[in-house]
């Protein structure tokens, strides 16, 4: 599923999807969580029940558990279902931010999700922090986001400079808004931005290039974005990802039509200068945009996309990546794992995989009957706490039960 709408997709009202576009302000508010307000777990529902059944009874009987044989079960959130969480991030168990549709931004503190505010009916389409008092959510060109954290039950989350200025062509035309699609901190304290071309101009005789890739810098303590060249034409990224190293990856895609194949690649290491590191192109030999990718150091990178795509590096004396068989044909919009023995997709239909060190095999969930729901983001603190967002839905990693094969 692809996010190239404008900012008229973005608001309330319009339509990044037939999900999205309930999410309106023609809600029903009696559906909504208030901002800031505690969202009880999932737990708290079982206990109910207990309380119910106190007296026993056939009516009482334990029913079957519904994610019983899962990989992950869902979690209550308590807002509206027909929004999308589009992100996930985090620097702990107590500490997961999820962001989506309508401006939503929902903290995890281990116990309850809370519904902070955000001050924009935009989409949200990911999050990042370099700590859990630094943190990031991007939605647009000009809608990028910042907090210094959750506290007091609540987190403030004020507007940054946007990432270029607005772009007027020789008629004076203003330019359609760019999305921001990916974010990824590095271990040196880079801020990265990736997204949507937008036109900038790069030199005082007013000539401009389309750019997609930012990387944040600072100017008497106030944030600017520096723009990074990694590639002659437009280029979409869709996914960043670091390494403790400092090198960074990026992924993403073209125009069906475009001359060169969907999938695109880039790697970059160290700084070198304000606009960052020099990119690297690497054949992706795919013919499907890459939606997102992710590491467990430098000769284990897996890149995962469109119809199932799947990619992995695994050498610095790689010149393109090697195609591994995917057990699925449905788009994938994410990837996470602890290890390189332990890592997971997610995307279309709820479509889950999980690689094991050697075979990528479809993981179950426990979904509601109809229609599975999309999965946009996953993120997880250790191999037993793994939560993954989608379409109306929240799921947890669950360990304690046998898999279903």
């Amino acid at each position: 599923m692809k996010w190239t709408i404008g900012l008229a997709g973005l608001v309330a009202g319009s339509s990044i999807f037939a999900l999205a576009s309930c999410a309106d302000s023609s809600e029903d508010s009696s559906n909504d969580v208030l901002d800031g307000s505690v969202i009880p777990s999932a737990e708290a529902s079982v206990d109910a029940a207990d309380d119910a059944c106190a007296d026993g009874g056939d009516a009482c009987a334990a029913p079957k558990d519904p994610c019983e044989g899962a990989s992950f079960c869902p979690m209550m959130t308590g807002i509206d279902p027909r929004r999308a969480l589009m992100g996930i991030w985090g620097t702990g168990p107590t500490d997961v931010w999820a962001v989506g549709t309508n401006g939503t931004i929902l903290h995890w503190d281990g116990t309850a999700w809370v519904l902070t505010p955000s001050d924009t009916n935009q989409a949200l389409f990911a999050v990042t922090g370099r700590s859990a008092t630094d943190v990031w959510a991007v939605s647009s060109r000009a809608v990028v986001l910042h907090s210094n954290g959750f506290a007091g039950g609540t987190a403030t989350w004020t507007a940054a400079p946007p990432v270029a200025d607005t772009f007027k062509d020789p008629n004076s035309t203003v330019w359609n808004e760019a999305l921001l699609l990916s974010a990824r901190t590095t271990a040196q304290g880079d801020v990265w931005l990736g997204g949507e071309p937008y036109p900038v101009v790069v030199d005082d005789g007013g000539h401009a290039m389309s750019m997609s890739l930012w990387r944040r810098g600072e100017t008497d303590g106030t944030t600017t974005w520096n723009f990074a060249t990694i590639a002659t034409n437009a280029v979409t990224v869709r996914g960043l990802w670091s390494d403790p190293g400092g090198d960074v990856w990026a992924v993403g895609g073209m125009a069906p039509n475009a001359a060169k194949p969907a999938g695109r690649t880039f790697h970059a290491t160290g700084t070198n200068g304000p606009r960052g590191p020099v990119w690297t192109e690497y054949d992706s030999r795919s013919s499907s945009t890459l939606n997102a990718v992710w590491a467990s150091g430098a000769g284990d990178v897996w890149a995962v996309g469109d119809r199932g795509t799947l990619r992995h590096w695994k050498s610095a004396d790689q010149t393109r990546w090697d195609i591994v068989e995917s057990p699925t044909d449905e788009d994938l919009e994410a990837i996470w794992g602890s290890a390189s023995n332990d890592v997971w997709a997610v995307g279309g239909n709820g479509t889950i995989l999980h690689f094991d060190g050697t075979t990528w095999a479809l993981a179950p969930g426990a979904f509601p009957h109809g229609l599975k729901p999309h999965l946009h983001g996953i993120w997880g603190s250790s191999p037993s706490d793994v939560w993954i967002v989608g379409d109306g839905v929240v799921l947890h990693r669950v360990t304690n039960v046998v898999e279903a094969p």
